[in-house]
């Protein structure tokens, strides 16, 4: 069951890819033949561009994104991150953790994904004159949950360790028969 968390995240970025794609191409042809280049953060004038390729940078960065942190979960990891003593092989440390790291790295992904969902569809609306432009709670909210996932991951990591130190010390004094 545990395995299958993972594999359940990186499905919900792939959904997340897919949905950010279908909103640019279904956008596209439907905007206005003046869009603006750029979401206006800090309230400064919004830069206008005919329509252009350009659009596409959301989807493509999204999708470098997610290339990125796909291939950072496949890294193979040594044992000196994972914090435990020399007496456990490379192959027990490599295996306990693994799959908390795929789970961390797979939901921040998620909210990366967001974010840029969210940039794409403020410009969109911006293009279209409904919104002024991003909202800055949700936006910044994002990043918030991205870095509160930090600590709350180490916490796990450690839970993890310390259940399982005790169970293979408990299998070096009470070897089963």
């Amino acid at each position: 069951m545990k395995k299958s968390i993972p594999l359940i995240l990186l499905s919900a970025n792939g959904l997340l890819l897919s949905l950010g794609w279908i909103l640019a191409l279904y956008a596209y042809p439907r905007l206005p033949e003046e869009i603006p280049f750029w979401i206006n953060f800090f309230n400064q004038q919004i830069l206008l561009m005919k329509k252009s390729i350009f659009f596409f940078l959301y989807p493509v960065g999204q999708t470098f994104f997610c290339l990125f942190f796909w291939l950072l979960s496949r890294k193979d990891v040594s044992g000196g991150w994972l914090g435990i003593g020399g007496e456990y092989s490379v192959s027990e440390k490599k295996s306990l953790f693994m799959n908390l790291r795929k789970e961390f790295i797979y939901l921040v992904l998620i909210f990366f994904n967001l974010i840029f969902i969210h940039l794409q569809r403020s410009l969109i609306f911006l293009a279209h004159n409904v919104e002024e432009g991003l909202d800055k709670f949700y936006f910044f909210l994002l990043f918030v949950i991205i870095l509160a996932l930090i600590p709350y991951y180490r916490l796990r990591k450690k839970l993890l360790l310390r259940k399982k130190l005790g169970q293979l010390d408990k299998n070096k004094f009470f070897p089963s028969p």
